[in-house]
């Protein structure tokens, strides 16, 4: 892609699926085979004069996308132009990829929610404790009882400069000591029996909740868990057969 760097910043959006692997003075090299269904769309109304290359630049793993206002790139991706915010994801089997519309509803999220420290519930990969943290709104605790989802995790946060600020936890939520939740900001992107089990753990209300993994039907009840602990609707979405609800104290 080439351009200038204010150029490739305000087209950055749509130029991730592109598969960004290198900036050099003429623009934005990009590794499209990488992953032909994300870029064939976007090359096609791609905003900035483009060129072939004579070899494939880099095959970088898992694929570069734009999601809910963030970059989402592997290790091996170019790194995001100045004012674009990004998360990293190595390689790896943790639930909580960006293409599945829970990942997306629950980034959105965030950003109404208070500021406090956090507890990524069922981290999977962790990109959820890892935007927390790139935004500044608190330490944050994350737990899962996958050891591959926290090892992918832990590869995510130290090539995102963020292990410090993310302390990860092997533990089934149901284990989880109930100080470890009151007064948080519970982040929550897990399945039905997955969230009653942390409501099992609640002795006193977090500061804020997100919570998706939920369908039509099971949100009405879980919802209504929180609201009776003093927590009241800041927003809901459903998106792809999913719902999301985000609540906070008053």
């Amino acid at each position: 892609m080439e351009g200038g760097a204010r150029a490739i910043a305000a087209a950055f959006p749509a130029l991730c699926a592109l598969q960004p692997v290198d900036r050099r003075a003429e623009g934005l090299v990009c590794a499209p085979r990488a992953a032909p269904d994300l870029a064939a769309p976007a090359l096609a109304v791609c905003p900035l004069p483009h060129r072939a290359l004579d070899r494939v630049p880099a095959w970088p793993d898992p694929p570069a996308r734009w999601i809910a206002g963030w970059y989402l790139r592997s290790p091996a991706h170019a790194s995001a132009p100045a004012g674009v915010r990004e998360l990293l994801q190595a390689p790896g089997e943790g639930f909580g990829p960006a293409a599945h519309a829970t990942t997306a509803m629950c980034l959105e999220a965030l950003e109404s929610l208070p500021p406090g420290p956090a507890l990524d519930a069922g981290c999977g990969s962790g990109l959820l404790a890892q935007a927390w943290a790139r935004l500044g709104r608190g330490p944050v605790d994350a737990c899962d009882l996958d050891p591959r989802a926290l090892d992918q995790a832990a590869r995510s946060l130290r090539a995102a400069g963020l292990a410090r600020a993310v302390a990860l936890r092997r533990g089934a939520l149901a284990a989880l000591a109930p100080q470890a939740i009151a007064g948080r900001v519970l982040l929550a992107n897990v399945p039905a029996a997955a969230h009653r089990e942390l409501l099992a753990r609640i002795a006193a209300a977090p500061r804020a909740v997100v919570l998706s993994g939920l369908r039509p039907g099971e949100a009405p009840g879980i919802e209504e868990r929180y609201r009776a602990l003093g927590l009241a609707v800041l927003g809901r979405r459903a998106r792809a057969g999913f719902v999301c609800v985000a609540l906070a104290a008053p």
